[in-house]
């Protein structure tokens, strides 16, 4: 029990350094295309990756029972709701996501507009991103899902267990995020918002995943779309970002040391 609490504090507080730390510069040398709006410089903090991590631990231990009890209570579900849940899941499968960004992609291609397909490499760059991370999590923490146990500390990392984090829900955040950054419409952006927490509140509903996971999910899609198109950065590192123009296409990679 100890070992588990331990692993998943430290995962937890890895993840707090991905979500806390944005840009600490200003705008880098990039093409005009690439080129985004940046928050102030903000140098992490040992006690907000810390209070982080104690939120998180407090929710498994405080939320993630009740949470399941009342979302399975058969006074809170119905055949409607099952409709609404099925439908929400929706948005955080690929069956989703690769046909809206592969349409961006071939609409600049097409259309001869780099801008346009650049968004979208940008876009798909952010989900996949996301997807490795949360991979990455899954395996190494290795929580049974609800449907699994009542235990909320059944971990066995390195198992195959992989309810922490919600897939779902990282892939709905990172389209939701990236995609909000492409149009800067304020009403697009609450939309796809709604639509990725209506995502995180299936996979509860469904049972596959403890409250938890999907807020952890939540904030691994936001981070790896910041992180992807450029805007956060990890120790002076950003992550490598998509570039096309002039019939070429690769990557940017820049950082601050």
């Amino acid at each position: 029990m100890r070992l588990a609490q331990a692993w998943v504090a430290g995962l937890l507080l890895l993840a707090g350094v991905c979500v806390l730390a944005p840009v600490q510069s200003a705008h880098a040398q990039l093409p005009d295309s690439l080129l985004v709006a940046r928050p102030r410089a903000h140098a992490i903090k040992a006690w907000e990756a810390g209070l982080l991590v104690a939120a998180g631990v407090a929710g498994i231990a405080l939320l993630d029972g009740p949470v399941k009890d009342w979302s399975q209570d058969p006074a809170h579900r119905s055949p409607t709701a099952d409709d609404v849940a099925s439908a929400a899941r929706m948005f955080g499968q690929v069956e989703v996501i690769a046909p809206v960004t592969g349409a961006i992609i071939m609409t600049g291609l097409i259309a001869h507009k780099p801008a346009v397909f650049n968004s979208g490499l940008r876009i798909g760059t952010s989900v996949l991103l996301s997807s490795v991370v949360t991979q990455a999590f899954k395996y190494s923490i290795g929580r049974n899902r609800p449907r699994e146990t009542d235990d909320v500390w059944d971990f066995e990392p390195f198992s195959g267990a992989d309810a922490l984090p919600s897939g779902h829900t990282s892939a709905a955040f990172a389209f939701a995020t990236s995609l909000s950054q492409e149009i800067h419409n304020p009403w697009a952006t609450a939309g796809l918002y709604v639509l990725a927490t209506g995502t995180a509140w299936s996979r509860v509903y469904d049972n596959d995943h403890w409250f938890t996971d999907v807020l952890v999910g939540a904030a691994v899609g936001y981070s790896s779309a910041k992180l992807a198109t450029g805007r956060w950065t990890i120790f002076g590192l950003r992550a490598p970002m998509p570039l096309a123009g002039g019939g070429r296409v690769g990557l940017v990679w820049s950082g601050t040391f």
